[in-house]
């Protein structure tokens, strides 16, 4: 019997090229290169969009109503103002219009700025759209400008104009759970979904409430976890510019403190989160 192609190679000590095989591995090889570039590409972009306090919030502040004090003994005080504050009740307009912001918009500061009522027409269709909603399928640009810090320095009067009246805000249908009893088993549930959507990236605006003379709105961009179950949340104060303020969860208690305040002593708020559906 005659040998074969392949018996004759082998009885010779040579091998048949495996054309088939190398081509696969080279094409395996190419195809793990691009994810792996695709990969980097995202992680890059996803690093660029980190909440930074003083780039990704306002440069002016809210204000309140009354006036604020606390005393020698460490009690609120609450009285009218000589004057009435020229931006105030817009705790809940702010922390909505960081949200937005951070969420469906970039600034590119290389592009040729625009006029003010082309930035009015912008500012106005982003603060249209619903924090608890996807967004567009492309970010709103905000030409000429680094970031929101640098623009709201510019144009603070047009964003105060047309970020929001603050009337709608203390209408919302979630204020009701001001009044309301809150739990412990509550306020520790809240402080878990809280650690997590803020351990995956996502801001969250949070209704810090003592009724009657406590009801705020601040929004968590980060947190620090305790072996002792407590957990520190970094936190962006409409009523601090720039200046980063501290919400703390105490797990013994399943109870929360915000640190002291122009605006309050200091000490337990009930905790309740808002913007995560048209109800809250």
């Amino acid at each position: 019997m005659n040998a074969g192609p392949q018996e004759f190679m082998e009885g010779r000590g040579l091998t048949q090229p495996q054309v088939g095989g190398n081509s696969l591995r080279i094409r395996m090889l190419t195809s793990l290169c691009r994810l792996l570039l695709l990969l980097s590409l995202f992680a890059c972009g996803a690093s660029a969009r980190e909440f930074d306090l003083r780039r990704d919030t306002f440069a002016f502040s809210n204000d309140t109503a009354l006036s604020y004090g606390i005393d020698e003994a460490g009690e609120l005080q609450i009285s009218r103002r000589a004057k009435p504050a020229a931006f105030s009740h817009r705790c809940f307009v702010l922390a909505r219009g960081v949200m937005q912001f951070h969420q469906f918009a970039r600034f590119e500061p290389r592009q040729p700025r625009l006029s003010r009522e082309e930035y009015r027409k912008l500012v106005r269709r982003l603060c249209r759209i619903p924090v608890w909603s996807r967004g567009p399928a492309e970010r709103i640009v905000f030409p000429g400008y680094r970031d929101l810090h640098e623009f709201s320095i510019a144009y603070e009067g047009l964003l105060k104009e047309n970020l929001g009246a603050w009337v709608p805000s203390y209408l919302r249908v979630g204020n009701w759970r001001m009044v309301m009893g809150h739990p412990r088993a509550g306020q520790g549930a809240a402080a878990r979904r809280l650690a997590a959507a803020v351990k995956r990236g996502e801001l969250q605006a949070v209704y810090l409430a003592r009724f009657p003379k406590m009801n705020h709105v601040v929004v968590i961009y980060d947190l620090e976890q305790r072996a002792s179950g407590d957990v520190r949340f970094w936190v962006y104060d409409p009523n601090y510019p720039n200046a980063r303020s501290w919400l703390d969860y105490k797990a013994g208690s399943r109870s929360f403190e915000f640190e002291r305040r122009w605006y309050f002593p200091g000490g337990r708020v009930n905790v309740m989160r808002v913007f995560i559906s048209p109800f809250h």
